[in-house]
C-alpha cells in the first residue's frame, strides 16, 4: 500500500479527473469488460503491483520490460516507478492513450497478427509480459468467436523467444477467458486448456485456475 500511495501521488490528477467525467456516461453503462474500467488507476495500479512483485520486479538491477497489449499503461507506470525501462505496446486507442498521458507513460504502438514476427523495437527485453490477452480473438464466425489455433501460439511464442526475449529471461502470460462450445451445446467461458497444456508440457509453470503462464528461461527454446 505504501508503494501504491507512492505511484497515485505522481498521477496527473486533474488530468484523470477531465477523462472521467468525459466519459461518466459510458462507463456507467458500458460493458463490464469494456476498457472504461481501467479509469480506475488505483484499482489496475494495484493489480500490476502484485504482478510486479510476482515476478520479482520489486527490486534487484534495472530490467527492459516488454508488455505486450499495454492498454492504459499500467504496468509501464508501475515498473518505471521500480527503475526498470518498459516499452509498452498495443494498437491504438483515444481513451487508452488519455489514460497513459495521465501516468506519464507512452505507448508505442504495435499490432500483433498471427504467423507475423513482430517488428524489431530496437533492444531485446528481460521479462516480456501480456495480460488479460485479446490479441488472439478474430472476427466472428457463424456467430461464434474464433481464436488463435495451437499453432499461431507456437509462432508467436517462438518468435519471442528467438527475436525479442534475452537470456536469462521470463515470458510471462495471463490469458482471459474464451468462448467454448461445452457437452450439451451451450457456450461457456474458459482457459484454453489446450495452450496450457502445450505451455507446460515446453517447460513453463502454468495455472489453470488463474490462466497463466510462466517461462523462466536461461537459453532459447523452441515450442514444439
Amino acid at each position: 500500500m505504501r508503494d501504491l500511495l507512492a505511484l497515485m501521488a505522481t498521477v496527473d490528477g486533474p488530468r484523470l479527473n477531465i477523462l472521467r467525467e468525459k466519459y461518466a456516461d459510458a462507463t456507467r453503462t458500458a460493458d463490464a469488460a469494456a476498457g472504461y474500467k481501467y479509469l480506475d488507476v488505483a484499482l489496475y495500479a494495484l493489480q500490476k503491483l502484485l504482478l510486479a512483485h510476482e515476478l520479482g520486479l520489486e527490486g534487484g538491477l534495472p530490467r527492459r520490460v516488454l508488455d505486450i497489449g499495454t492498454g492504459g499503461g499500467h504496468f509501464p507506470f508501475v515498473c518505471r516507478f521500480f527503475g526498470h525501462r518498459v516499452v509498452g505496446i498495443d494498437i491504438r486507442s483515444e481513451l487508452y492513450e488519455s489514460i497513459a498521458a495521465c501516468l506519464g507513460v507512452q505507448r508505442t504502438i504495435v499490432r500483433v497478427t498471427p504467423l507475423t514476427p513482430m517488428p524489431d523495437l530496437g533492444e531485446k527485453f528481460d521479462v516480456i509480459t501480456a495480460c488479460d490477452i485479446t490479441f488472439n480473438d478474430k472476427d466472428d464466425q457463424d456467430g461464434r468467436r474464433v481464436y488463435w489455433t495451437l499453432a499461431e501460439w507456437r509462432f508467436f511464442m517462438n518468435d519471442l523467444f528467438a527475436n525479442h526475449l534475452q537470456y536469462p529471461g521470463v515470458l510471462y502470460f495471463k490469458l482471459n477467458k474464451q468462448w467454448q462450445r461445452g457437452l450439451f451445446g451451450s457456450d461457456r467461458l474458459v482457459f484454453n486448456r489446450d495452450l496450457l497444456t502445450m505451455a507446460a508440457r515446453n517447460g513453463a509453470a502454468i495455472s489453470r485456475r488463474r490462466g497463466t503462464v510462466k517461462f523462466t528461461l536461461t537459453s532459447r527454446r523452441e515450442v514444439r
